[in-house]
């Protein structure tokens, strides 16, 4: 079973070594979250309470990437989630806490950035917040 129902430890580490570098920036914004909900913003069922950090009826889709299909929710105790999916059967990854976040599963690299910061270096845009490689 591939599966991680919690990155915060991560995201928040990334956060902290963003914030010690001097990358400061103006605005944690995600748009996508503003935007009005569709029957396909819906999450797909995973076991127990895996969605537990993220707040689901905040779920917008916002892509796919090598068959890894990707949603940004708001966080229950943080501001963003980042969901990918590639089977909800066994590989999927939930993982919340502060921008920028970056989470990994069985595949691509997935980060999610709020909306004036500027795009990672060497990394595929997916939306307006998320990116992969």
């Amino acid at each position: 079973m591939r599966h991680r129902s919690r990155l915060a430890t991560a995201a928040f580490a990334l956060t902290a070594v963003s914030l010690l570098s001097g990358c400061g920036f103006s605005t944690t914004t995600l748009s996508v979250l503003e935007t009005d909900r569709v029957p396909e913003d819906e999450l797909p069922t995973l076991e127990g309470d895996s969605y537990e950090p993220a707040d689901i009826e905040s779920s917008r889709y916002v892509g796919e990437y090598e068959g890894v299909s990707l949603w940004v929710t708001k966080g229950t105790d943080s501001p963003a989630c980042l969901v990918a999916i590639t089977d909800p059967e066994d590989d999927w990854v939930v993982g919340c806490g502060g921008l920028p976040m970056r989470i990994t599963g069985s595949g691509p690299t997935f980060e999610l950035r709020a909306d004036d910061w500027p795009d990672p270096e060497g990394m595929t845009r997916i939306s307006e917040n998320v990116y992969a490689e």
